[in-house]
């Protein structure tokens, strides 16, 4: 088990993203009161453009508001989803949907912002395949070039994901969905998401798994500088 203690994010999103701009984009001085992992994330993240873009949103330091002890700091894509700190103890951090029950995750905000940055990256690379329906006997031949990274476990986008990586390869692994509604687990399957450093990276799993694969590749022309 990979401890995500070890991962080292500058030197992390470096070789993941390429050389970043020279300096960050400095934070202004009304959000001084927000967590110190969350501002310094910020200014990190403020060196690599792309990372406006993935899967969810990072909400703006000057934007980010209480609102009956909690801090939505970041959601999903869609806004279903939500992730919060609370006001007493900001380094807890909690997950729900807008307005509903908020549920503690397993994760100090320090760590749980490496996991959302290794999340992101997996959405973020133009080398990456999707296996939405993969037999859990195929499994240990995706997986054996990888470690499993120790991350506490979301309940977003369900319970049940796990992320594994190696310095050119990252997996998100969680259960296939049935087909039709009521989009319950399927049994016997997976859900697989792997992006490498280079399509070179992904080769071996062409001739070590009978998956069909869909390339699931990001697209730099999508980045809108609206956004």
């Amino acid at each position: 088990m990979f401890d995500p203690v070890d991962i080292d994010l500058p030197d992390f999103l470096t070789r993941w993203h390429g050389e970043p701009v020279p300096s960050g984009q400095g934070l202004p001085p009304d959000v001084s009161s927000l967590p110190e992992p969350l501002r310094e994330w910020h200014v990190l993240a403020s060196r690599w453009r792309k990372l406006r873009f993935g899967a969810n949103r990072m909400i703006k330091p000057s934007l980010i508001q209480f609102d009956q002890g909690k801090a939505v700091f970041m959601r999903d894509a869609t806004g279903d989803w939500a992730w919060a700190f609370g006001e007493e103890n900001p380094d807890l951090v909690y997950e729900g949907e807008p307005g509903g029950e908020w549920h503690s995750v397993p994760e100090r905000l320090a760590e749980f912002l490496v996991h959302a940055t290794v999340i992101e990256t997996i959405a973020l690379v133009e080398a990456s395949l999707l296996g939405d329906q993969v037999p859990d006997e195929e499994l240990p031949g995706i997986l054996a070039p990888m470690q499993e990274v120790g991350f506490g476990e979301w309940r977003w986008p369900r319970t049940g994901y796990r992320i594994f990586m190696t310095d050119s390869l990252i997996a998100s692994v969680g259960p296939a969905v049935e087909p039709r509604s009521p989009w319950l687990n399927r049994s016997g399957y997976s859900s697989v998401r792997i992006s490498g450093t280079s399509p070179s990276a992904l080769e071996y799993l062409h001739s070590a798994t009978s998956v069909k694969w869909l390339d699931f590749g990001f697209d730099e022309e999508d980045m809108d500088e609206d956004e």
